[in-house]
């Protein structure tokens, strides 16, 4: 199948489809970078958290302990601020979390105040270390007397209980007056005791309020913001991505559905189509396309023809449905006939009236004795359609050479030339018809084109030996050699050229009766001729241009072709008003019914050349002659004989009352007009 023969629902089918992969597949890549983006930035808060968390506990480590490392302090503040940055420069974390992102930059913030107040936190936590190893070191190295030493015990006592447990009370109960003594001590150990412990009580207080704003502050509570408003965010999308994911899965089931749906009818289709292609709707037999690709199997076929003798006049006489029926059930009688006869082959039905059976394996006399026993049981069978009573005539032409169809077709022609025959074998002799009919056919449509159809006229004499009109007669100018129609005339109809004829030649004969105001014309017309349009129209025409010419003008219309009587009569009818007259060519051949000749309103009976030719041997012929005399008298026709060849004939058929006479005696056909 051609691209561009694709329907318009497979095209929608296609596209459909493609629209839903990529839909699947866009959705699915969206989803699952959405779905890591989150987790990244969800584990990525989460472990912030927890260095907020090592972060306040070593802060309070290095409070409680002399000897603690600060490096710990700053590698987590190193840690939290290269997080923070990888979350602040997250594109899809503004994008599509921009209130929560609003929030993580509250708790950088947060994180900002609270490296400042670590900062200052160790800015102060370091002396007072310091100071208090110089306090405990001073027990052992100054000299205390023994109350001093119990007061310097208390105090150090005080400061590390303090230390230890941040109650401000502990501090309180420092007595410095006590204390002041060493100011000026002549120990440098006691002086240096007495300036540590200032120094110590003058930065308490302040790395106290850097540790509790350490302590007390916001971080986690703004991080455990962010991560609650970020997991209510991404839980809110993820119900989004769930409907999505159930709108996607309904959609897809019912794209799904309507391309089963679609397959299943599509199916049908090309199951009918398939059928419709092999077989023939009207019988069911196989068709011509079956037959064509069924031969192909056969070894050494045989194939024959079986054709309805004059089936055109079924349809035209009973119409169409009736021809129809009788075309079905001719054809399931010869289905049946070789089933019943267990005759392995096939019927098919490869023409309008023409059924064919492919023998194979089979003798040509067996075939003969078939093909013969068939027709007669088909011929002697009443097929009954509404009532009616159909008696069928059948032919049939078998061939056993390639191409089986074409040759049994010729064959079958070449039964219709000679009805004596029911089926005939081809043979190579009947191409020879073929061949001819194609040259004649070449010939006729080259003459039609290069306006070698040319009019011929032959003289009509009374009984006084004067030329009283001419019969138009037509020839064929074939190269150099001029030629009568007749022999071209079953071709001209085959091919639908015969009316182009017929034009030509009324134009060149009303051409010459315009131009001789005194000349006659008869000129011949079918009975296909009277029933075209065209014809009668170029006849009506050529009437109004001289009104008065239509006395000048006489159509034959040949007797053997008149079936539509009512058409031909009223053909008659409408331009004798005009003064046409007219003849019946070839009467008496066989055919005449002088009761309709007679309701014709013929002027002319121009005699069958049969009966002419034998007047002077045949008795019948001069029988059937006088009687035809005397019918045309009674009923006041002119009678016309035709072939009038020599003297004699010209003398007896005077002698016996024809009233003119026609024929080569007396003057051959010309192109000129003789006297004229």
């Amino acid at each position: 199948m051609k691209i561009r023969s694709l329907s318009l629902k497979i095209w929608a089918i296609i596209i459909t489809g493609v629209l839903v992969i990529f839909l699947i597949i866009g959705f699915s890549f969206f989803a699952k970078s959405y779905y890591k983006n989150s987790s990244d930035i969800l584990n990525n808060l989460i472990l912030l958290k927890n260095y907020n968390n090592k972060l306040k506990y070593q802060v309070l480590y290095s409070n409680l302990f002399l000897y603690s490392n600060n490096d710990n302090i700053a590698k987590i503040i190193h840690h939290i601020r290269k997080l923070n940055k990888k979350i602040d420069k997250n594109v899809f974390f503004k994008k599509f979390y921009k209130n929560v992102y609003e929030k993580f930059k509250a708790y950088e913030n947060e994180v900002f105040n609270v490296e400042n107040d670590i900062f200052e936190y160790l800015r102060y936590n370091q002396p007072l270390k310091n100071s208090l190893m110089y306090l405990l070191d001073s027990i052992d190295i100054a000299k205390f007397d023994k109350n001093d030493y119990k007061t310097v015990l208390h105090t150090i006592s005080l400061i590390l209980l303090y230390k230890n447990s941040l109650d401000d009370d502990f501090i309180k109960n420092i007595d410095l007056k006590k204390i002041e003594k060493f100011k000026n001590s002549n120990d440098i150990y006691e002086q240096a005791f007495y300036r540590n412990l200032k120094v110590y009580l003058k930065f308490l207080p302040k790395q106290r309020f850097y540790l509790n704003r350490i302590i007390n502050s916001n971080l986690n509570e703004k991080i455990d913001n962010t991560i609650t408003a970020f997991r209510y965010k991404l839980s809110k999308n993820l119900k989004i991505f769930e409907m999505l994911s159930y709108l996607l899965v309904s959609f897809i089931i019912i794209i799904l559905s309507l391309l089963i749906i679609y397959i299943v009818r599509l199916d049908d289709k090309i199951k009918t189509i398939t059928y419709l292609l092999e077989y023939d709707s009207l019988t069911g037999l196989k068709n011509r396309f079956s037959f064509k690709k069924d031969i192909k199997k056969y070894n050494s076929p045989i194939v024959v023809i079986f054709n309805i003798d004059k089936f055109k006049n079924i349809n035209d006489y009973f119409g169409s449905n009736i021809g129809d029926k009788v075309l079905k059930e001719v054809g399931l009688f010869i289905e049946k006939y070789f089933k019943n006869k267990k005759i392995k082959g096939g019927v098919y039905r490869v023409g309008a009236d023409d059924f064919a059976f492919i023998f194979e394996n089979v003798d040509i006399n067996d075939i003969k004795s078939i093909v013969k026993d068939l027709i007669e049981q088909i011929e002697i069978k009443d097929f009954k359609i509404n009532e009616t009573i159909f008696n069928i005539s059948m032919s049939a032409g078998i061939s056993k050479k390639f191409p089986y169809l074409e040759n049994a077709d010729i064959a079958l022609k070449n039964i219709k030339k000679d009805i004596k025959d029911k089926f005939i074998v081809y043979d190579n002799k009947m191409n020879k018809d073929v061949f001819l009919n194609i040259k004649k056919s070449k010939e006729i449509k080259e003459a039609i084109d290069n306006y070698k159809i040319i009019p011929y006229y032959q003289p009509i004499f009374d009984k006084e030996g004067n030329i009283c009109k001419y019969e138009v007669l037509c020839r064929v100018k074939v190269k150099d050699e001029i030629k009568s129609i007749y022999p071209y005339l079953e071709i001209l109809k085959e091919n639908k050229l015969y009316h182009r004829v017929t034009q030509i030649i009324i134009k060149e004969a009303f051409n010459k009766l315009y131009s001789n105001k005194n000349l006659e014309l008869s000129i011949n017309l079918s009975v296909e001729d009277i029933l075209n349009k065209e014809i009668l129209n170029l006849i009506n025409q050529c009437f109004l241009i001289k009104k008065d010419i239509s006395k000048r003008v006489t159509f034959e219309i040949l007797e053997s072709e008149i079936e539509n009587y009512n058409e031909v009569n009223t053909f008659i009818k409408v331009l004798k008003q005009k003064g046409v007259k007219f003849a019946i060519d070839d009467f008496g051949s066989g055919y005449s019914n002088f009761n309709r000749i007679l309701n014709l309103d013929i002027d002319y009976l121009k005699i069958d050349g049969s009966i002419i030719k034998d007047i002077l041997y045949s008795k019948n012929s001069k029988l059937i002659l006088e009687t035809i005399i005397n019918f045309s008298k009674k009923a006041d026709k002119v009678t016309i004989a035709e072939f009038v060849e020599n003297k004699e004939i010209y003398d007896e058929v005077k002698k016996m009352g024809i009233d003119c006479f026609q024929g080569y005696y007396l003057a051959k056909p010309s192109q000129n007009l003789e006297g004229k």
